[in-house]
């Protein structure tokens, strides 16, 4: 028998044959029994390996005759041996064969079987299903399913015969495997024998004295040795693994069972009944093996451990590289695995490619330091650089558009740093295009720079940089997350609780050009984003288990399974106590509505009770983790379904007794000039146009801006665009406040300046949601009690003008005039929390005006319009936007009793300066005399939203709940569900009392008529 040829030079088929009548009790693969891997394995020898090719090779012909034109075959198959069988099958029978992802949509495979030629198609018939969708499109082929292995093992065909030569066979086509397809559809990468030769040769490359070499001859064991990994048939890496290394090399394949999903209990089940030398997995799962129990003695044992896929976590890596070679072949579909060289166990992220295949690291960004790694593919290197078979087009020299850093003290070593295209891989093998999302959040005009992470992670975060010191709030900023999160795939989207907000003393590191440094800005960050990585973790989902013995869930159980359900809403970083109301850390009306969906899903399988009851209600009512536990703990152990609670309890005891243990009583201080006035809430919708009253008033030389944003004062010189206000600027100084907290979480010399220099405060800062109970309020009424503090222990006794609601009133306006004066009924209040804590708020103000002479206002204000809808994000506005997503205008929804924004604000600084509230506070109400009916308003969106029709606001609500994944900007009125019921509740017409607002005010209202409305309305 003549000798196989040298390496480099020699065929799989013929090499098979050879080793068949050579050696064929050596091993080709380990293949599991059963399901169950302790079961134990079955050598599969490369004798049984060439009879099943010459089996299926004639199979092959029998079906569809021999080939002479390599025409191309698609095989979609499972994670068994057939694949590889089938391969060498096809080749020897003249085909080449076009490896098809069964995890590709059905649209992929047909593109690429399109691009390819290929009119046939062989599959595992347990794939069917996944052949079945590829039938119903328009392209014609032949699809039949392969025999099983039992029926390949027990076949004895003759000798199916393969005597090419390798010089006649080296340029012939092989296998079609395709790109990722990470930013464009896949495209067909044709394999020939010559690129597999091109690995084989690498045993040809010269030895260097005194290094290990780190090129295919790795996966050559000396006397034999056994390989795990789990990439499949399909993969790049897969495939180079089930036929060249377990040909050409001394390579034995294990297989797992091909329905279970890897995990790192499954792999250290394999190695203990495999004796293994290396294993090739990606970081996620060698991270889960060595977790294991025995998983790190079982590494310990082997020869190496390789990832790829994506980067592996710093901390694994120096853990693993202390007691073993660990390390990641570079390459890629188009190129191979390139020859490198072995480097120092604390140089595992490093490559050094080997100085005998040509390439060249052309310097990309002298700023950066960054080196592409260009290939050269001329005649000259078709020994030793597949893609010059691989992509003949590219012969010369092959850009792969990798980036690496060199290393500073090692010059020959190069570490990855990213594609040109800034793929993201997470540590699952995920990718995606951050790009989109960046520039479409880099757009808005408070953020300088976005760099999405979350290479190796399991989920991308968001760094944040901004133009100006003075940050936006995550609830400012959230609108424009979800209008960036539609730019990408569900992979790539960003949680809530997923974002860093940038430093102002740690900028992105930038190029000259301006661009961002990806991976030295995250070098910055990395304490921060490891820190959101460990809370992200430390509070992922728990899984909701009864008690084995009682069959009962306990209440640490099930607060354990809502906070794992519940942290996706919060921002970033943030701890949820037991007690901590969700919407004063974050939570929105939005994300509620989510999170029903989500706790109802999560429930599902561990009680047979409906689980209707749970809707966003529920959460509003119920906004702490320990309240919501004890619902659920009734509902699951007893199948209690919780009755609505009317939130009866009477909260202003609670807060007249902090008044009492802080403040003593004070003399009425009487009228004098204001010269310096606090602004609690300075830029809201109404507290800007307070601002710029405030700002005109000559008398008035400091105006202290009180705010919980941090970048109150960029958008307040946002608000006031206007050169008449420039020269007046100096006046405005501004404070971050924390409400909840002691002194508003002033520090003393701020909270001491106050109390030296204020004149007056203005009350300003309240939630505008209609959703909340008053629970969610108290970190208002906390915040409202520390003012009260701060005027009756001041010298100066500041005034307090507190902005109210007429809500507060509202169950009283529809049966009598409501007097300008203090209603101390909590039953008064319309019924939500936003009306009574608002309520709440005024009779606490009432009895401290009282009990320590302080100089108290309340002005109860009704619905504030802007210059056009829209632009104050009421709910009326709400009613605009939405009518227009629906084509629906509701008949009915309030009175019209509006008051532009501006007038209303005048009238607050008139009220700052009129005489009285001292010992018996004083009430305002902010409303127009002249109320108008709603008709005036159906009127004007008839004409504005042609073909809109009029429907009874029940059923415009009805509609509205229909709405799927409702948008915030499409459908603003989504958040207010519970508030339009109440209206749809509610009388015709209400009625105040404004004698004393008219008395002290010099505005005049605009008349509320059709010019006004249609002006509104932008018409």
């Amino acid at each position: 028998m003549e000798r196989t040829p040298a390496y480099g030079r020699r065929l799989m088929p013929t090499v098979l044959d050879d080793l068949a009548a050579r050696s064929p009790a050596r091993v080709y693969a380990a293949v599991p029994k059963t399901n169950d891997v302790k079961d134990g394995f079955r050598d599969i020898t490369v004798a049984d390996v060439a009879r099943m090719v010459n089996f299926i090779a004639w199979w092959v012909e029998d079906r569809f005759g021999k080939s002479n034109k390599f025409e191309a075959i698609g095989y979609i198959g499972i994670a068994d041996v057939r694949g590889p069988i089938l391969f060498q099958g096809l080749v020897k029978s003249g085909f080449r064969m076009l490896l098809l992802s069964p995890r590709n949509p059905a649209s992929t495979n047909i593109s690429l079987m399109a691009q390819t030629g290929c009119s046939k198609l062989l599959y595992a018939s347990e794939l069917s299903p996944l052949v079945d969708p590829m039938r119903a499109s328009s392209l014609s082929f032949h699809a039949e399913a392969i025999p099983l292995f039992e029926d390949m093992v027990a076949s004895a065909p003759k000798h199916y015969p393969y005597q090419k030569l390798f010089e006649d066979a080296k340029d012939e086509p092989a296998a079609v495997l395709h790109s990722s397809g990470s930013t464009r559809l896949p495209k067909p990468i044709i394999m020939t024998h010559g690129s597999f030769a091109v690995l084989d040769n690498e045993h040809n490359l010269p030895e260097i004295t005194g290094r290990k070499r780190r090129d295919w001859t790795m996966w050559s064991f000396e006397g034999g040795g056994r390989l795990f990994t789990v990439f499949p048939f399909f993969h790049l890496g897969g495939f180079l693994m089930f036929t060249v290394a377990a040909i050409f090399g001394k390579t034995t394949i294990v297989y797992a069972p091909p329905f279970l999903v890897p995990d790192g209990t499954l792999i250290r089940d394999i190695m203990l009944q495999q004796r293994l030398k290396a294993l090739l997995l990606p970081p996620s799962l060698i991270e889960q093996l060595i977790n294991e129990p025995q998983g790190m003695e079982l590494v310990k044992k082997l020869d190496f451990v390789a990832y790829s896929g994506a980067p592996l976590s710093l901390a694994i890596g120096n853990r693993l590289s202390k007691i073993i070679d660990v390390f990641s072949p570079y390459g890629a579909t188009e190129t191979y695995p390139q020859p490198e060289l072995g480097t120092a166990p604390e140089d595992w992220e490093w490559h050094e490619f080997s100085p005998h295949c040509k390439h060249e690291m052309q310097l990309f960004d002298p700023e950066e330091e960054t080196y592409e790694l260009v290939i050269m593919s001329g005649e000259d290197s078709q020994d030793t650089a597949a893609v010059y078979h691989n992509l003949p087009d590219s012969r010369g020299q092959f850009h792969t558009k990798d980036l690496f850093v060199r290393n500073a003290e090692k010059p020959n070593l190069f570490k990855y740093y990213g594609r040109k295209d800034d793929i993201i891989t997470l540590s699952n093998g995920e990718k995606f295009n951050p790009i989109p999302f960046e520039l479409s959040v880099q757009g808005d005009s408070l953020i300088k720079g976005a760099l999405v992470i979350g290479n190796s992670r399991s989920q991308p975060a968001l760094l944040l940089e901004f133009k100006s010191p003075n940050q936006p709030s995550l609830e400012d900023l959230w609108p424009l997350m979800e209008k960036s999160n539609t730019l990408v795939p569900g992979q790539g989207r960003i949680h809530r609780g997923m974002i860093i907000l940038g430093s102002p003393d740690k900028l992105f590191a930038r190029t000259g050009k301006g661009t961002i440094i990806r991976r030295l800005t995250e070098d910055a960050y990395r304490s921060e984003v490891e820190k959101l990585y460990v809370d992200m973790h430390n509070s992922g989902v728990y899984d909701l288990q009864a008690d084995a013995q009682t069959l009962s869930y306990d209440r640490a159980t099930i607060s354990k399974f809502l906070r794992s359900t519940l942290v996706a809403g919060f921002p970033a970083g943030v701890s949820i106590g037991e007690d901590q109301d969700f919407y004063a850390v974050g939570l929105d009306s939005i994300q509620t509505t989510i999170l029903v969906s989500s706790l109802k899903r999560s429930l599902q399988g561990h009680t047979t009770a409906s689980c209707d009851w749970i809707t966003p209600r529920t959460i509003f009512k119920n906004p702490t983790i320990k309240a919501l536990c004890e619902l659920f703990y009734e509902f699951l152990n007893e199948g209690t379904i919780p009755k609505r609670n009317d939130e009866n309890e009477d909260v202003v005891p609670k807060y007249l007794a902090a008044l009492t243990s802080t403040s003593k009583p004070t003399k009425a201080r009487g009228l004098r000039t204001l010269t310096t006035v606090a602004v609690v809430g300075s830029t809201g919708f109404l507290g800007s146009e307070l601002i710029a009253s405030l700002l005109m008033d000559s008398s008035i030389t400091r105006i202290y801006c009180l705010n919980r944003s941090k970048n109150a004062k960029e958008r307040t010189l946002t608000q006031l665009n206007s050169e008449r206000f420039t020269p007046l600027l100096h006046k405005l100084e501004y404070l971050t406040i924390e409400l909840g907290k002691p002194r508003l979480g002033l520090s003393e010399d701020d909270h001491g300046k106050l109390a030296a220099e204020l004149d007056a405060i203005v009350f300003n800062a309240w939630r505008l949601d209609f959703n909340l109970t008053v629970h969610s309020f108290h970190p208002f009424l906390h915040a409202l009690v520390e003012v009260i503090n701060l005027s009756a222990t001041s010298a100066r006794s500041p005034r307090i003008l507190f902005v109210s609601s007429l809500s507060s009133v509202d169950s009283l306006a529809s049966t009598s005039t409501v007097p300008e004066a203090l209603v101390d009924d909590p039953a008064a209040a319309a019924p939500m929390g936003y009306a009574r804590s608002k309520l709440a708020a005024e009779r606490i103000l009432a009895v401290a005006c009282r009990q320590y002479g302080i100089s108290v206002l309340v002005v109860r204000v009704c619905q504030l319009v802007g210059a056009s809808a829209g632009s104050d994000g009421s709910w009326l506005s709400a009613v605009v936007t939405t009518s227009k997503t629906l084509n629906l205008i509701p008949s009915h929804v309030a009175a019209v009793d509006w008051v532009r924004v501006s007038d209303a604000a005048k009238m607050l600084h008139d009220f700052l300066q009129a005489p009285g509230g001292e010992g018996e506070a004083l009430f305002y109400h902010i409303t127009h005399p002249k109320q108008q009916p709603w008709d005036i308003i159906v009127d004007a969106l008839q004409r504005r939203l042609n073909g809109a029709s009029v429907v009874p606001l029940r059923k415009w609500i009805g509609r509205l709940r229909e709405i799927e994944n409702p948008s915030r900007q499409e459908s603003p009125a989504v958040v207010m569900l519970d508030f339009f019921e109440l209206l749809a509740e509610g009388a015709e017409k209400s009625a105040y009392d404004t004698q004393r607002a008219s008395g002290a005010s010099s505005v005049k209202l605009t008349a509320i008529d059709r010019k006004f409305v249609e002006a509104w309305l932008g018409e």
